[in-house]
């Protein structure tokens, strides 16, 4: 984060720089107002790119937030499906209640018959069977009374083992449940730490798109700032470029052929060489037109009447056009700021089909005006 403060606090030094009006004696020559241009837009692209950086850093950013809104939802809905468990463990637990209280009733309603049982064995405890059969009237009376007895040990029996089976069973099932339902609270325990844990990545998240925000408005304003740096030395080119052409013509050595295409005159910046040292690669590079210095935004003529072959960009030559005028003579006029014509169209001697620019490998506005005959390119000159 500070590297990236630190580039924007640089940008911003640089912009200031170029704002900083020169004293009104001192004027520019053209060389300077263009490396001025050369600099300060070198400082908008940067500013422009930091703002393209930027601008994907947050959307990045957003992405990431938008995955957290998801998987907040996700934990919401989760916590909502355990509260329900929840509940329904509370409802499952009301219901045993209800049943270990319907047992007990029960069991209340059956303990008069166990105090009753428990005396009768009481009573009959001291009785040994010898004299069970003494005090026997007959042997169906014996039987009768080793039945009752048996009948009584069993039922009291039953009695006992209906309670403490009744009891385990709901002992038992309400520990399930209420494990069941610690099991869930833990559960939502979890969950909720877990939503507190994504809203606080989602508050960070929402800072960084506050903080980028802030960033790109500030990377934005530098970038404003230096176009209209660059537009006022711009202005400032053209009046010179115009002072100079004003009361120059360019002496027109060729054979006529072709219309001069500057309508503003303009002047010869760099004369067709095949032997040239290209001003921005520094290698002899063939320089196969003419170079006319003319203001920005000024008309581009065509040389002659003819149907345009192409219109469009090149690295080289920026925004260019390529006129077919039959007979192998092809003209060629690039590092136009605009283009007023498209490929097929037809045009006239003299009309204009571009407006003049420093597109492409240029360090100025100017026109770049190639003749070429059956392929080959020519002195422009000998044919204007």
């Amino acid at each position: 984060m500070n590297k990236k403060k630190n580039l924007l606090a640089g940008l911003l030094a640089a912009v200031l720089s170029f704002t900083v009006a020169a004293p009104a004696f001192a004027a520019k020559s053209v060389s300077e107002l263009k490396q001025e241009m050369a600099e300060t837009e070198e400082q908008r692209k940067k500013a422009a790119e930091e703002i393209n950086q930027k601008q994907a850093e947050k959307d990045e950013v957003v992405q990431q937030r938008n995955e957290l809104d998801q998987q907040i939802s996700g934990v919401l809905e989760d916590i909502e499906a355990v509260e329900e468990t929840i509940q329904e463990k509370d409802d499952e637990i009301e219901l045993k209640n209800d049943e270990i209280g319907a047992l007990q009733d029960k069991i209340d309603q059956n303990e008069d018959k166990l105090k009753t049982r428990m005396r009768i064995m009481y009573e009959y405890g001291n009785v040994s069977y010898l004299e069970l059969i003494l005090e026997s009237k007959g042997l169906s009376d014996l039987f009768t009374r080793i039945g009752a007895i048996r009948d009584i040990v069993a039922h009291d029996q039953e009695l006992i083992n209906t309670y403490v089976s009744a009891q385990k069973e709901i002992e038992e099932a309400r520990a399930v449940i209420e494990k069941e339902k610690e099991e869930q609270e833990e559960v939502k325990g979890i969950l909720d730490d877990k939503e507190d844990e994504l809203k606080e990545l989602q508050e960070e998240k929402d800072q960084m798109i506050d903080s980028i925000n802030s960033d790109i408005a500030e990377l934005e304003r530098l970038e404003k700032q230096a176009q209209e740096d660059y537009d006022d030395l711009q202005a400032e080119l053209n009046a010179e470029l115009a002072k100079s052409a004003k009361g120059s013509s360019v002496t027109y050595s060729g054979n006529g052929k072709f219309l001069w295409p500057a309508a503003a005159g303009g002047r010869v910046s760099s004369n067709f060489n095949p032997n040239r040292v290209h001003p921005i690669l520094g290698y002899v590079r063939p320089h196969n037109g003419t170079d006319i210095a003319v203001p920005m935004g000024s008309n581009v003529l065509a040389g002659e009447a003819g149907k345009v072959v192409t219109a469009g960009w090149n690295n080289s030559y920026g925004y260019y056009v390529t006129i077919n005028h039959g007979g192998g003579y092809v003209t060629l006029y690039a590092h136009n700021s605009k283009l007023l014509v498209k490929a097929g169209d037809t045009v006239t001697r003299g009309q204009v089909i571009a407006k003049a620019g420093s597109t492409g490998n240029s360090t100025g506005p100017h026109i770049h005006f190639e003749v070429r005959i059956n392929g080959t390119p020519v002195d422009a000159m000998n044919y204007v």
